[in-house]
């Protein structure tokens, strides 16, 4: 008897995990102690439909209040290269303004490298969460 239930509980671990499809998110958190701006200027060339949909005209803009989050759904997923690869190509810059500091990602190398070094994930990578302080 315990041979099936140990069974049936390995199947049912194995089935959820292999069957799960994961949303992938890009987060902006704002951790600073004031109001942040960050704007996401878009490549009019590339089409990405997921940037298009949360857009104004040529952009994205989020102002976030202190601790806030702005969140970017792109669907079920997960952030493979070619994912990030094809956001940065998508993107002609990144802008995230604090009342102190404007930083300007405008390289698809700058872009691609922010991306890669803030994803996040357990057994899959869902989430880049970006933190600004």
């Amino acid at each position: 008897m315990k041979n099936i239930i140990r069974l049936f509980t390995l199947t049912f671990l194995l089935n959820f995990l292999v069957s799960c499809d994961p949303a992938h998110n890009i987060d902006f958190i704002n951790k600073s102690d004031s109001n942040v701006k960050v704007k996401i200027t878009l490549n009019p060339k590339v089409e990405n439909y997921r940037l298009k949909e949360v857009s104004s005209g040529d952009s994205i803009v989020f102002n976030l209040k202190q601790k806030d989050t702005a969140n970017i759904y792109f669907g079920i997923g997960t952030w493979s290269d070619g994912e990030i690869e094809e956001l940065t190509i998508s993107i002609n810059n990144i802008e995230i303004e604090t009342k102190d500091i404007k930083t300007l990602y405008k390289t698809k190398k700058a872009m691609k490298n922010i991306l890669e070094k803030n994803t996040h994930g357990f057994w899959f990578k869902t989430l880049v969460e970006i933190n600004i302080e």
